[in-house]
């Protein structure tokens, strides 16, 4: 649609959890978006040969997970492309596929403090606006972000510093591969999945 405002959630989502979804539901509100797309990986260059399960399951629970949240989607444009995924290659695509829409590329506090170091980073953030979310009220410092000053400032003044995040990838996969019970940081229509699948052992 004609001047949408869409949150780009790019990852692994290898498993999405609550705390994905706490982020897109906050992401909703604080930026004023009409709806997030979530953008699973097919090999994140930061997890290349550690990605715990499969594209095609990764994808599956994500649109599990997003199924009863009519401001939410999933994009296949990493999967798609195949190979190591790209952050400014997946935003090339989607402004030519999205020409009217206004990106927003959401990220964690971790992310947005290595973002200076990610591929072709200097024209990435002239792409689209990049959204941090952190906890505790906490700002990130614009010197230490590596950009130029205005590029600092301009991401660590749209930084959302409230986030509530109840899970982490690494500690669900850790629950499950100690055959502990990970349901309550995960969507029930997930959980039931990785049990099905038998993913995370």
């Amino acid at each position: 649609m004609a001047g949408e405002r869409i949150g780009v959630f790019g990852g692994s989502f290898d498993p999405v959890h609550a705390g994905h979804l706490a982020l897109a539901r906050r992401a909703l509100d604080a930026v004023r978006l009409d709806r997030v797309l979530f953008v699973p990986a097919a090999d994140s260059p930061f997890k290349i040969g550690r990605m715990h399960a499969p594209a095609a399951d990764r994808e599956a629970m994500l649109r599990l997970a997003v199924a009863d949240e009519p401001r939410f989607g999933v994009s296949r444009a990493e999967i798609d492309r195949g190979g190591v995924s790209y952050t400014y290659d997946t935003l090339l695509r989607l402004r030519e596929e999205l020409p009217s829409a206004e990106l927003f590329f959401l990220l964690g506090a971790d992310a947005l403090a290595g973002l200076h170091g990610w591929r072709r980073a200097d024209e990435l953030v002239r792409l689209c606006r990049f959204v941090g979310f952190g906890r505790g009220g906490a700002r990130p410092d614009p010197d230490a972000l590596g950009f130029d000053p205005a590029t600092n400032a301009r991401l660590a003044a749209d930084f959302v510093a409230d986030l509530d995040v109840p899970a982490s990838s690494t500690e669900v996969r850790d629950l499950l591969s100690a055959g502990r019970d990970a349901s309550a940081l995960l969507p029930q229509a997930v959980a039931e999945y990785i049990r099905r699948r038998g993913l995370y052992r």
